[in-house]
């Protein structure tokens, strides 16, 4: 009978895996958005030493299947356009992907704010309604931890319309949504998100291996997951008792490289026009390590993508201050993220403004993804928009002043809420901040303290939910803010 059940299995075994046969991968599938301008690259399964054809629009390629039984082919760049069909020939075996457009692809990424769904926000309900766009194609990244490398994501792409973006991302949604509109590009949004991630849980394991801060955080995890079985037991054991106990935190949410392995490696065969990134709330509690994770993480997504020069826009974090910490930890990670963006094709779309001073996860969610779309459209596709708030160019000290001059961003800068401008402090020689009256003239703001004679910095905003009004004619906020005396005068 042993012997019997084990023939069995083989040919069970055999018969899964020429039913397996041929296939693509879930990115190339029914309705996706393939990047225009670049190769166009067509991976799957097959038997191995198989020869694969495959044909997409008047082109034609011909590829072998690896002894692994992957097989992989390219397309010559095709500018916008569709739709297409996609037909994949291997001896008997046809598989097709069908209503192909050729467009932009952005990856929307990042923790529970870029998740949060479209459903669950201001003016939702009738963002829902009227949601009817063809040329906007949705495809949600399955969520896996792991520890190596996949090689496919899990998902597969929708038409955006009533009945496919309520549990899209929001910020999202209304990216793509204003991009497609302003451009006439097809756009597809590929959303890969992990409420409560940190930076390193989406960064490969051998950059963060360089990096000596990351040696806590593996050791975290190592001890969190040994202790998960007997958690998840006691959870298990205390739900006969108590319907409402507390399950434990997976510990795949604190593994470094986790979610990079399973929902960002996966996609680096799929060419994207840029990134959209929201995430760092819950790397405020180790604001200090939060520099170097950042720009590891971008640089990693580049060399993985093989294109240095991807756009990487990034939301500063939304206002809050309902949990302990936050006036000293948020202000730190705003000020990373706004240096960041400050490096060649890397964006900021301020958030602050439109927070909610007891809710981590604001709802007003559709200015965000607007002012990511307006810095899409001029820095990558460049039109000529307003796209960004007031920024500081240079601070003079004289005498007692700070004179803070900005780029307005637009046509002027301007105070939102008329007389004296709230939000700015500056600091002495010693570091201690005080509140400073502030005076808009042009575009310039005068700055002074009482209570400090020499004053050498100066911030603004620098609070979990800070009150600004600083503003260009476009109404876009100016970001919070740190900066130094750069030019010392007597004239001003």
């Amino acid at each position: 009978m042993k012997r019997i059940s084990c023939l069995t299995l083989l040919w069970l075994l055999c018969a899964a895996c020429a039913q397996a046969g041929l296939s693509l991968n879930p990115l190339i599938s029914d309705g996706a958005v393939l990047q225009r301008n670049a190769p166009i690259r067509v991976w799957g399964q097959g038997d191995p030493g198989a020869e694969v054809q495959a044909t997409l629009g008047e082109s034609k390629v011909v590829s072998t299947v690896a002894p692994s039984g992957a097989w992989e082919l390219s397309f010559p760049a095709m500018k916008a356009g569709g739709p297409y069909r996609l037909t994949v020939r291997s001896g008997e075996s046809v598989v097709m992907a069908s209503d192909l457009l050729v467009g932009d692809v952005w990856v929307c990424a990042g923790q529970s704010n870029m998740y949060w769904p479209l459903h669950n926000t201001e003016g939702g309900t009738e963002a829902i309604q009227a949601a009817s766009n063809n040329d906007l194609r949705l495809f949600t990244v399955a969520r896996a931890a792991a520890d190596e490398p996949l090689e496919s994501v899990q998902g597969g792409w929708l038409p955006a319309n009533k009945y496919t973006v309520s549990n899209f991302s929001a910020v999202g949604y209304y990216f793509g949504q204003m991009v497609q509109q302003e451009t006439g590009i097809p756009i597809g949004l590929l959303m890969s998100t992990v409420g409560g991630t940190l930076a390193n849980n989406w960064t490969s394991q051998d950059v963060l291996e360089e990096n000596p801060d990351s040696v806590a955080y593996f050791e975290r995890y190592e001890r969190l997951k040994a202790a998960y079985p007997a958690e998840l037991a006691a959870y298990k054991k205390a739900l006969k008792s108590n319907p409402q106990a507390e399950r434990p935190r997976e510990p795949e949410k604190r593994q470094p490289g986790g979610y990079y392995n399973g929902m960002i490696a996966p996609l680096f065969s799929f060419p994207v026009a840029g990134v959209i990134w929201y995430q760092g709330e819950s790397d405020s509690w180790k604001h200090e390590h939060y520099d170097r994770f950042l720009r590891d993480m971008i640089q990693n997504w580049r060399d993985g993508w093989q294109q240095p020069a991807l756009p990487f826009l990034i939301v500063q974090l939304a206002g809050f201050e309902g949990k302990q910490g936050v006036d000293d930890n948020y202000p730190h990670i705003r000020e990373t993220q706004r240096r960041v963006a400050q490096e060649p094709n890397n964006g900021l779309a301020v958030a602050v403004d439109v927070g909610d001073a007891t809710d981590i996860h604001p709802r007003n969610k559709a200015p965000v993804g607007q002012r990511l779309a307006l810095t899409a459209l001029a820095t990558v596709y460049g039109q000529d928009v307003a796209y960004h708030g007031p920024e500081v160019s240079a601070v003079v000290k004289s005498g007692d002043r700070l004179i803070v001059t900005f780029d307005s961003g637009a046509k002027q800068v301007m105070d939102k809420n008329g007389g004296s401008l709230t939000g700015f402090e500056v600091a002495g020689p010693n570091g201690i901040f005080y509140a400073a009256t502030a005076t808009l003239e042009g575009e310039r703001v005068i700055v002074s303290s009482t209570e400090v004679k020499e004053p050498v910095t100066v911030r603004y905003g620098w609070a979990g939910f800070p009150a600004m009004d600083l503003v260009n004619d476009a109404d876009l906020p100016a970001p919070p803010f740190i900066e130094n005396a750069n030019v010392t005068s007597s004239s001003l």
